[in-house]
């Protein structure tokens, strides 16, 4: 996953990229859940609560032709 910040002078992080996005998590199970319209940090909080044990997820940002086809099917 990559991750966008805005350096200042040092070239330390001064805010996180707020564009929303679209993110899959997996589980070891092989369940999917999309998470739509969700900034980096608010997509990281969740999911570090979801798993803060590290049991497994997945964490993946959707993008290209895979989120055209996503937007796509759920238009329909």
């Amino acid at each position: 996953m990559t991750s966008t910040y805005m350096y200042g002078n040092g070239g330390n992080p001064k805010s996180w990229d707020k564009t929303p996005r679209t993110y899959e998590i997996k589980w070891p199970d092989g369940k999917k859940v999309l998470w739509k319209d969700i900034t980096v940090r608010d997509c990281l909080t969740k999911y570090e609560n979801m798993d803060p044990y590290g049991n497994g997820l997945m964490l993946r940002e959707i993008t290209g032709k895979e989120l055209q086809l996503q937007k796509i099917m759920d238009s329909k």
